[in-house]
């Protein structure tokens, strides 16, 4: 067995074995970018160049790597800045960032330490970064805050800082929770005043937008808030174009404008980008009066495999275009679901009558009624389908436009079936003159008056 000496074992580590006696030149020692920067640091104290670029280069580390070790050097670095530099505004950003993350990784911060730094600097109250206070939720033992001792912290957040957006957004959270959508929207409002462009904002902040509006729609002109709405919804759609909710949501506010061929466009740019919109997509043909889209997603189910929501739908879309045995046929179905709507059993029952049959249709509105609570004004529309009240006393009842269109809806089928189809036309023209453009009333009634073009009623 052979033994090297250390001599030799240097020589091949070297790599400078040789049998000519040459002098022998030492490799060179390799120093990084980031060890120069160091030593600059060291050796020029009052010069912050490189102290100030080996604390980017960590940083960079860090949210590359994202581990305590590069934290921890990067902390220290900008700790040293800061010491030199108490001035700078980005490096005592930065200094505070990274010691919430440090917090967070520890889960050790001391909030009244950092609450004095924070005040030291006013600007940190105007970026979208948590305040200390913030701290108190994140570092909770699990279950261990109440929902109010949440929502009194997330208070104490925004008034650290008003351009924190999680705050707003969780504080939102609770209140929707608790049906308190008034004080939900009112915290979207604001939070969009100091952050107009953030997308985490719009999507929830145009939600409620949307209920307001179907809420006041019945009663009063939406048209400006829907403008604002309108303008949202399409920033959204364009700041996050894969997001196939932010398309789905711009539709349905171009549906509540009357826009419908625009809405039927982005439901379908969100069906494109997401199957869970293919439903939504039909909705929106039918308000397009896409006929031959519609017989075709229809077509491609069987009626046991559709939603109850597809059901309804079908049910509406055959009413509107005269196809009154296929009513029936997907009545049937219709009727054994649980979650049904009054309106589909109202006016999928009426094909019955079309057909000359009164005891079926009076069957199927007992089966589907006795599924449903009714509303007041649903009991109304019952009373008329009933012929137990006139069509003037129905009229008479109505609260808002909503009702009203709801009432020359079932007046037309009633006037369809004594074969007036000219009082037909007209009835259904006067629910388009009310504009209650989300209604399926509205659609149903463009789809009737393109129907009756083209058709004779099924008798």
């Amino acid at each position: 067995m052979k033994i090297l000496h250390l001599s030799i074992i240097a020589l091949l580590i070297s790599g400078c074995a040789s049998t000519s006696k040459q002098p022998v030149n030492s490799t060179p020692i390799l120093v990084s970018p980031e060890q120069k920067l160091e030593k600059q640091a060291d050796l020029f104290t009052k010069d912050t160049v490189a102290l100030t670029q080996l604390a980017q280069m960590q940083l960079k580390q860090y949210e590359q790597y994202k581990s305590a070790y590069y934290l921890d050097r990067a902390i220290t670095t900008y700790q040293e800045l800061i010491t030199r530099q108490a001035d700078n505004d980005d490096i005592a950003m930065q200094y505070y960032r990274l010691n919430l993350f440090k917090g967070l990784a520890e889960n050790n911060y001391d909030i009244t330490h950092w609450q004095h730094f924070y005040n030291k600097y006013p600007f940190l109250k105007n970026i979208d970064l948590a305040p200390p206070e913030y701290m108190e939720i994140l570092l909770a033992d699990r279950d261990s805050l109440s929902k109010n001792d949440r929502i009194k912290i997330l208070k104490k957040t925004l008034a650290a800082n008003p351009n924190f957006v999680n705050a707003y957004l969780e504080l939102t959270a609770h209140y929707a929770q608790r049906d308190k959508n008034d004080m939900a929207l009112f915290l979207l409002e604001t939070a969009n005043k100091y952050s107009s462009e953030n997308v985490d904002i719009l999507a929830p902040l145009n939600d409620l937008r949307i209920e307001k509006v179907f809420d006041g729609l019945c009663r009063a002109d939406m048209g400006d808030r829907l403008n604002i709405l309108f303008d949202d919804a399409k920033l959204l759609a364009k700041g996050t174009p894969e997001d196939a909710y932010a398309h789905m949501q711009l539709s349905t506010v171009l549906r509540l404008m009357g826009r419908n061929r625009m809405s039927s466009f982005s439901a379908k740019k969100a069906a494109s980008l997401s199957s869970e919109y293919q439903e939504a997509l039909a909705e929106a043909q039918f308000w397009n009066a896409n006929n031959n889209a519609l017989n075709q997603y229809f077509s491609d189910q069987t009626v046991a495999d559709m939603s109850t929501d597809d059901l309804y739908l079908n049910i509406f879309f055959n009413v509107v275009n005269l196809n009154w045995q296929k009513v029936t046929e997907l009545l049937t179905a219709y009727l054994q679901r649980s979650d049904i709507s009054f309106y589909g059993v109202l006016y999928g029952s009426h094909a019955y009558k079309m057909l000359g049959d009164n005891e079926k249709a009076q069957h199927a509105l007992t089966v589907g009624i006795a599924k449903i609570t009714l509303e007041p004004w649903q009991k109304q529309m019952l009373s008329y389908a009933n012929q137990e009240i006139s069509s003037e006393q129905l009229f008479a009842a109505s609260q808002d436009r909503c009702n009203q269109s709801e009432a020359y809806f079932i007046q037309g089928l009633q006037q369809l079936q004594a074969g007036q189809s000219d009082n037909v036309k007209k009835t259904m023209k006067e629910i388009l003159a009310l504009n209650v453009y989300p209604f399926y009333e509205y659609a149903g009634a463009k789809g009737m008056l393109k129907a009756l073009k083209t058709s004779k009623p099924e008798s």
